[in-house]
């Protein structure tokens, strides 16, 4: 009997402390999540923006999609910019989005995609299966340079690596931070050298017109997404009609 009423005791300080919680954030404060990848800080600057001029205080939070997708699931973030849906970021909507709901589209056509740089003839290495061929293994680098190991372009590009035998064929793939990830793109570029990389679009490289795509005939880097503003169902239950 002792331990049923501690039991209750703390359930009902618990429910409590979480109502007074809830009572205590001001209903015109939004926690905008944002990837700490630079286009998603573009984005997030449009979406700060327009709530910004419905009456909202905004604040940002920034970090990896490992850090932000649970963050938006347990309602510390309240908007998350963005989700790549249906493929892109599928395994953590498979994880948090039933506490999660898509609010709009902001872009069409988001994808990922394994380039090369346009040096490179499109008759040695027109997709991932020519990294394969014996000419090609001896002069491309076998390092792969990614970003975060935890982004949803380097678990996808983990399962190109071991589907088209890769890692067995001496590739390696190296997750990094974003500095180290274009200080070797700037490097191998201006070396001429033969590499390959993980990108994605929207993404400068494409307008800078040094890189190009090369086929993946698997499918498993995905088709293209639509970037998706997305919110916490906590949130959407207590948001102003108007935002």
């Amino acid at each position: 009997m002792t331990f049923i009423r501690i039991a209750l005791c703390a359930l009902l300080l618990i429910t409590a402390t979480a109502n007074t919680r809830a009572d205590d954030v001001p209903a015109n404060r939004i926690v905008l999540g944002q990837i700490s990848l630079s286009f998603y800080a573009v984005t997030a600057g449009v979406v700060q923006e327009v709530l910004e001029r419905l009456g909202h205080t905004v604040e940002i939070v920034q970090g990896s999609h490992g850090q932000i997708f649970p963050q938006l699931a347990s309602g510390e973030v309240d908007i998350l910019v963005a989700a790549w849906l249906p493929h892109g970021h599928a395994i953590y909507w498979q994880q948090y989005g039933s506490r999660a709901e898509p609010l709009a589209t902001l872009y069409e056509g988001a994808r990922f995609q394994w380039m090369v740089p346009t040096y490179i003839p499109g008759s040695a290495v027109a997709s991932v299966d020519d990294l394969l061929k014996p000419d090609v293994l001896g002069r491309i680098e076998h390092e792969i340079h990614g970003t975060g190991r935890d982004s949803g372009n380097m678990m996808v590009s983990a399962q190109v690596m071991q589907a088209y035998g890769l890692d067995r064929a001496g590739y390696k793939l190296l997750p990094g931070t974003t500095q180290t990830f274009y200080a070797n793109y700037d490097r191998a570029i201006a070396e001429q050298r033969w590499f390959v990389m993980p990108l994605w679009q929207p993404h400068y490289i494409s307008r800078v017109g040094n890189m190009r795509a090369i086929a993946e005939p698997k499918g498993l880097l995905g088709a293209p997404n639509n970037g998706t503003l997305v919110a916490s169902r906590s949130w959407v239950a207590r948001a102003p009609e108007r935002t």
